[in-house]
């Protein structure tokens, strides 16, 4: 699905309203995390729950369900399957838009895919339970890397994410404040990015300043990547903050 579009809604509201006319979990395809926040507003008015499952903990793209209160779907019963293939990493490197390339040049859509996990000698990928055997089928190489599909169970088999953990000091817990510390820039070069459209919340854009923040909260700058505010750790002396992120390489 796009980000934006009026039929995406509509798919969206199609998908309520066949769960409460028939009374039964209605699967919707993958959805983005805005999919997924537009997704909860289709709940208005209607005696439904919306749940949301994208193959393991985290997961960014997953697959919703709107459905009868006291009906939610186990995670087992979303229809998401994981697909692993091994690779050589020392022949060959390959990256999340080397995959995501060549899973496309297989004639799939998009939202038939949930995350593309890459990493040191492991590909992962979270996908539609119908679209599985294609892709096993079909699906032999990204860039210059050989690669051989298989359905698998992902737990305990993930990578951590690449990246460091570094602590920092705030004046509060203001958007402004913190991605200047997370991005180590100055608080008025944070506030022209956020104003200017350019910083992400929890993968949503937003352009107020004074935006509140939270341990878990996941900033996004464009052009300077990503970073998690893991942890609030207490006050110092003078009143500031003390807090723990972990930048993403």
């Amino acid at each position: 699905m796009k980000r934006d579009g009026e039929s995406d809604r509509l798919s969206l509201e199609y998908a309520a309203k066949m769960a409460e006319t028939r009374m039964r979990p209605r699967f919707t395809r993958f959805l983005d995390p805005a999919d997924l926040a537009e997704a909860k507003s289709v709940l208005q008015g209607r005696t439904l729950d919306f749940v949301s499952w994208g193959g393991y903990e985290g997961a960014e793209r997953q697959i919703g369900c709107f459905c009868p209160a006291g009906e939610t779907p186990e995670p087992e019963e979303f229809p998401v399957v994981c697909l692993r293939s091994a690779y050589n990493s020392r022949f060959a490197s390959i990256s999340h838009r080397d995959v995501l390339g060549a899973y496309m040049a297989l004639g799939l859509t998009r939202n038939c895919l949930g995350d593309i996990i890459v990493g040191d000698t492991d590909v992962f990928l979270f996908v539609e339970k119908a679209s599985a055997p294609y892709i096993e089928e079909q699906f032999e190489s990204a860039g210059r890397v050989h690669l051989a599909f298989r359905q698998t169970d992902p737990a305990g088999m993930l990578p951590e994410p690449k990246g460091s953990y570094f602590r920092a000091v705030i004046p509060s817990l203001r958007l402004d404040a913190a991605v200047a510390a997370a991005f180590k820039t100055s608080r008025t070069k944070a506030a022209e990015w956020i104003r200017a459209g350019g910083v992400k919340v929890d993968h949503l854009v937003c352009e107020k300043t004074d935006h509140g923040v939270a341990a878990g909260t996941l900033l996004s700058v464009r052009g300077q990547g990503r970073a998690r505010l893991t942890s609030v750790d207490g006050t110092t002396r003078k009143d500031r903050i003390g807090v723990t992120f972990f930048r993403f390489e």
